[in-house]
């Protein structure tokens, strides 16, 4: 005789089948309820994630850009990593933007700026590195 069939837990944002021990979807990480039984999804329409939320006071996706912070030369990421590396310093900083229900300023980084600052740390990481492992050297031999 073949195994009852487990109910599955249906993530309500991206629609993926969870196992019922699940207490977070694996495509999306949305909290799943507690309850094995779920709504069919046609039922309960998925409402998106907010993408940005105000830290202050929890508004969803109600902002407008605020004041822009203008990039800036550093001498000490120049030298670390070169020109390259303080544009994408430069282009991974925050975007400045304004709560409209509070009046807030907060930061948030846009799908670019967290490409940039990936891009930059990499360029970054080896000078880094070298520089630690010449400090040891130096360190150690007499």
């Amino acid at each position: 005789m073949g195994s009852p069939v487990q109910p599955m837990k249906i993530c309500s944002y991206c629609g993926r089948e969870n196992e019922t021990v699940m207490t977070a979807c694996q495509e999306c990480g949305t909290t799943l309820p507690s309850s094995a039984v779920m709504p069919a999804p046609a039922l309960a329409p998925a409402t998106p994630k907010p993408r940005v939320v105000c830290p202050a006071c929890g508004a969803h996706d109600n902002y407008r850009d605020g004041i822009q912070l203008r990039g800036s030369f550093s001498w000490f990421v120049f030298f670390l990593g070169g020109i390259i590396a303080v544009l994408f310093r430069n282009a991974g900083q925050e975007r400045r933007v304004q709560c409209n229900a509070c009046g807030k300023p907060f930061g948030i980084r846009t799908p670019v700026s967290k490409g940039s600052l990936v891009v930059f740390w990499l360029l970054i990481a080896p000078t880094i590195i070298i520089l630690i492992l010449l400090l040891i050297g130096a360190l150690f031999s007499s």
